[in-house]
């Protein structure tokens, strides 16, 4: 996943929020959603008004669960890193880790069928077995359990997460 040119200066941004500064993410936005997402048209429909509204928010809501972070619609620190490094700003989980994160990450392969345990946020053998199998089924993945940039990519674009981002935050 490359890098997007973004701001150098990037000052949380959140609803009804307005100027270069939202102009900025809305590209950022625009070009990272184009990138991982599956199931929506949003890299069309953001548009570029340097006015953070609704749309925006959405957008930025949906990128955030695609992404796997906090979904608050706000974007500060994480979610700019998100937007600018992509996958590269996130971290590296392998057996042993646990959190919400991982949690997230469960919910996900439960969702796909790769995962079959309990959705409790502890990275243990069934999550890395479902993680290896996660893997082997992606071309251009190394089926070694961790989960680093690469495979947070693939992840992020995987439908069954997609489509549980998209029925979650967006409302048509």
């Amino acid at each position: 996943m490359p890098t997007i040119q973004c701001p150098t200066v990037r000052s949380t941004v959140q609803f009804n929020a307005s100027g270069r500064i939202v102009s900025e993410m809305q590209t950022a936005l625009n070009a990272r959603l184009k990138e991982i997402d599956t199931v929506s048209i949003f890299p069309l429909q953001v548009p570029m008004t340097g006015f953070f509204g609704d749309q925006t928010r959405t957008a930025v809501q949906y990128l955030q669960c695609l992404a796997f972070l906090k979904v608050d619609g706000v974007v500060g620190a994480i979610t700019w890193a998100y937007l600018c490094e992509g996958s590269a700003s996130m971290p590296v989980l392998k057996k042993g880790a646990s959190g919400s994160l991982v949690g997230k990450v469960q919910q996900a392969l439960k969702d796909g069928d790769f995962y079959t345990g309990t959705v409790d946020g502890d990275f243990g053998a069934k999550t890395e077995t479902a993680v290896k199998a996660f893997q082997a089924a992606r071309p251009g993945l190394v089926a070694d359990g961790a989960i680093g940039a690469k495979t947070w990519t693939e992840l992020s674009r995987f439908d069954a997460h997609s489509k549980s981002c998209f029925a979650d935050n967006i409302s048509l």
